[in-house]
This record gives structure tokens, C-alpha cells and sequence, in this order.
């Protein structure tokens, strides 16, 4: 009987702790799940992560962002900071009811491979209509950086490429637009993808009125070349896109 008893005991226990673990793996279907990717894109120049090509304009080596934190916004949110108005507070905690703050924490993206350390992994969000994406970044990186860019470049006149290397170790805000806005769906895996163009980062950057450091490698930072980082800052408003890639192809889907 006690035998008996004590395998009534362990099967209840089981179905229990199964019932939990079911429940806990189940995505509230009045929600919108979301997974997150960015990478580097170019058309102008090449992206190598594994040699250097020669005279092919700017070879890019390393692209290495710091993202502290993603935020959706809704229309009404724009709408109300832009009036002065404020955002209501129904529910009286403090806080805004339609901030959505979707990953924050210390990601460390390598923005050629693709690949976020940590993972972004996947979070859920109210279904609906929102017309931007804010994306934080914060100087976590090693050295205190925020950003960091390498890329070869054969400078006029020389017959071998030189080290490039951009860093930026300020907080930065970007707002990430698109005309038709995200629309995020009810109980689906929502696949957002952010592109980071290093065209637009470098377009009408003179990289041969840069000076190299004793190293030979050419530093494009607060410090050194700083008239070129200062140029390069003010690309840095145009540089992202956001869209949904639900078919992991690396484009926007139509």
C-alpha cells in the first residue's frame, strides 16, 4: 500500500510540474511575440570578415555596436510629446501607458555576423500598428566605446591598403522610421530586422585628409581626425532601417 501510495504521489508531482512547464512555454495569444536581428549592409564597398581585398573602396572589417535598449512607439505616443500634451497616466504608477521597451539590457552586436551577445532572444508586445523603433546604444564596449568600425582603404597614391578605425564613445539615440510603420501580429513571431548602411555612414567622408598614428593605422575618433568624426556623427542620423524579414532572407519583406 505505501508503495502504491508513494507512485500516486510521484505521478500527481509529474502531471503537476508538466502542467507548469506547459503553461509557462505558452505565448499569451493576445500578444506579439518578436525576435530581433541587425546587421551591416553595403552596395559601395565590401564586407570581410576573413581577409582584405584590395582597391574595392572600403573593405570593412569590424562593425561593432553597443545597444542598451529597443523601444516601440505608437503614433499616439509622437502625438502627445509633440503637443506638449504628455502621455497619460491611467493607471497612476508613473509611468507612460504606451511606452514599449522591448529589449534593453548590455548587447554587444557584431554587426557582420549578425550575431548579439547576449541574445536578443524573442519578447512580446501588444498587437498594433507603431510607427517607429528607438534604439539606444551606450558605451559598454571595450575601451569604453559606444561604436567601433575598421575597415582597409588604399588612400590616393599608395599601393597598399591602410587600417581605418572609427570609434564613438558617446550615448547614442537613433529613431528608426518606416511610412507604413511596423505592424506587430497577434500570436506570431514577428522577425524585425535593422540594417545599418556603412554607405551612408562614410558618404562624403574625404578618408584621404586622414592622418595615421605612429602604428600606421588612421583613428577616426574624439581625439584624433577628430574634423572627419565629427562628419561622420552627423551621418550617423541616416544610417539605420527597420522592417519585419519573416522569411530570414537578410531583406525587408514587401
Amino acid at each position: 500500500m505505501k508503495m502504491k501510495k508513494l507512485l500516486k504521489t510521484i505521478v500527481l508531482t509529474l502531471v503537476i510540474s508538466l502542467g507548469l512547464i506547459l503553461e509557462s512555454c505558452t505565448t499569451d495569444p493576445g500578444l506579439a511575440s518578436i525576435s530581433l536581428e541587425m546587421k551591416a549592409t553595403t552596395s559601395l564597398s565590401t564586407i570581410n570578415a576573413g581577409g582584405r581585398v584590395m582597391n574595392t573602396g572600403l573593405e570593412f572589417t569590424d562593425v561593432i555596436i553597443g545597444v542598451a535598449e529597443l523601444e516601440f512607439e505608437t503614433l499616439e505616443e509622437n502625438d502627445a510629446e509633440d503637443s506638449g500634451d504628455g502621455i497619460e497616466d491611467n493607471d497612476g504608477d508613473g509611468e507612460d501607458d504606451n511606452e514599449e521597451i522591448e529589449f534593453e539590457g548590455e548587447f554587444t552586436v557584431d554587426l557582420i555576423t549578425g550575431v548579439s551577445t547576449p541574445d536578443f532572444g524573442e519578447t512580446t508586445i501588444a498587437p498594433g500598428l507603431y510607427e517607429e523603433m528607438e534604439m539606444e546604444l551606450e558605451p559598454f564596449l571595450e575601451g569604453g566605446l559606444s561604436m567601433f568600425v575598421a575597415f582597409n582603404y588604399t588612400p590616393d597614391g599608395a599601393t597598399e591598403a591602410v587600417r581605418y578605425e572609427y570609434s564613438n564613445d558617446q550615448e547614442l539615440e537613433f529613431e528608426i522610421e518606416n511610412e507604413a510603420g511596423f505592424f506587430l501580429d497577434e500570436s506570431t513571431l514577428n522577425q524585425m530586422l535593422i540594417l545599418i548602411d556603412l554607405d551612408a555612414m562614410f558618404t562624403g567622408i574625404d578618408l584621404n585628409s586622414a592622418t595615421a598614428d605612429v602604428d600606421g593605422i588612421v583613428r577616426i575618433n574624439g581625439t584624433s581626425n577628430t574634423d572627419l568624426a565629427t562628419l561622420i556623427a552627423q551621418n550617423l542620423d541616416s544610417i539605420m532601417e527597420g522592417g519585419e524579414d519573416d522569411d530570414d532572407d537578410g531583406e525587408f519583406d514587401d
